[in-house]
């Protein structure tokens, strides 16, 4: 394997990593605090931070799923040629990690502006 497909799968894999760690960072926090600030919250609020934690979870989940056809892509022997990031099995996962990160990120500021500005 050449250095520039080596250094694509690291890449790869510490973003993947990173999104891992500030998506479980976002919710440790939140449900940390949440006990406190629930009970005060309407129905919107609630769905809000609910769906938030849903789509954050899930993007931990598709982070992992991520990481692993990294290494399963990585661990392919029959075709050494054919080893890339950009894999149908390293896109997929690696694409919903990063929509529900994004959608998990906008629902946490979403419930946030809301209790500042409403």
């Amino acid at each position: 394997m050449d250095e520039q497909t080596k250094t694509a799968f690291a890449s790869a894999s510490d973003t993947s990593k990173q999104l891992i760690a500030l998506a479980t960072g976002l919710l440790a926090l939140e449900i940390t605090f949440a006990k406190e600030v629930i009970v005060r919250l309407d129905d919107v609020a609630k769905c809000l931070i609910g769906t938030s934690w849903v789509l954050l979870l899930l993007s931990v989940v598709a982070g992992v799923w991520t990481l692993l056809a990294l290494a399963g892509t990585l661990g392919q022997t029959t075709v050494p040629t054919a080893q890339s990031i950009f894999g149908r099995n390293v896109r997929v996962p690696a694409i919903l990690q990063i929509l529900l990160f994004l959608g998990g990120l906008i629902l946490t500021v979403w419930f946030g502006v809301r209790g500042v500005v409403g």
